[in-house]
């Protein structure tokens, strides 16, 4: 479990870095994360970004970092302990990620994480995940910065992307970034081959407008899951599952068959 001190900095810069939160399992996390890839046939050259999306799912013992007490401790401080998984990905890195956020959220409205796991050790000049404090936080300015986000900063700023001021989360294997999904971030100078893996999760949609929000999300993860369903998969994250799991799971089940009969 957090702090009031952790969640209070959460909540107010939209960050957390979790040092060594998964030390003791970071071997068998690398590990089956390149299983997963093999199995896939997904075979990473170095020229650009490979990725797979769901990915925990793809293996047992991956599925059961939702039963992890760190991660669970975690996820269930920030969003509340019936918090929402909402998939995740497996990923090798190549070269810069300019900023951005993730998904496209209303500020203000359903609130949703990333639990970023790193794979290799990574400092501000190997690609680390660099953070815009404050960033997640509504106000006119979002607005400007999304418009200096699409120039590359260069016009109204007079810098590259990489000279943004910001946070550096510089990170060994076994340490956790945890990411409001509003807040911005990048990386720049990281080599062609960054193992990572993530989790994404949301609290639980009580109202229309959280509904519409968490709606959105599935939706655009929706065309991987059936993707999946054609190919005739295991839905391994669903038949692994504990009852405390399916506490995690029942919301987005219950929403991914509302949309499809609603077509």
């Amino acid at each position: 479990m957090l702090s009031p001190q952790q969640r209070n900095f959460f909540e107010s810069l939209g960050y957390l870095i979790l040092p060594g939160l998964l030390a003791d399992d970071i071997d068998w996390i690398t590990d089956e994360h390149e299983k997963v890839f093999e199995k896939k046939g997904v075979v990473h050259d170095g020229s650009k970004r490979s990725f797979l999306v769901p990915f925990i799912d793809e293996s047992e013992r991956l599925c059961s970092l939702l039963d992890h007490p760190n991660i669970v401790g975690v996820l269930g401080s920030l969003l509340g302990d019936d918090f929402n998984y909402v998939g995740g990905g497996g990923n090798y890195y190549s070269g810069d990620t300019n900023w951005h956020d993730d998904g496209g959220h209303r500020v203000g409205g359903l609130v949703f994480v990333k639990f970023h796991i790193y794979l290799d050790p990574l400092t501000r000049e190997t690609g680390c995940i660099r953070i815009i404090p404050g960033s997640h936080l509504d106000g006119e300015w979002r607005g400007q910065l999304q418009k200096i986000r699409l120039q590359a900063f260069s016009e109204e700023l007079g810098i590259q992307g990489v000279d943004v001021p910001c946070v550096a989360a510089e990170t060994e294997p076994g340490d956790v970034v945890v990411l409001n999904h509003t807040t911005y971030h990048a990386s720049f100078g990281g080599g062609p081959a960054r193992r990572h893996l993530d989790l994404n999760a949301s609290s639980r949609a009580r109202t229309d407008a959280e509904f519409k929000d968490l709606d959105k999300f599935i939706k655009i993860i929706e065309g991987f899951k059936r993707e999946k369903e054609a190919k005739g998969e295991e839905d391994m994250i669903l038949s692994t599952a504990s009852p405390e799991r399916m506490r995690h799971l029942e919301q987005v089940i219950g929403r991914e068959l509302y949309l499809r009969n609603a077509v």
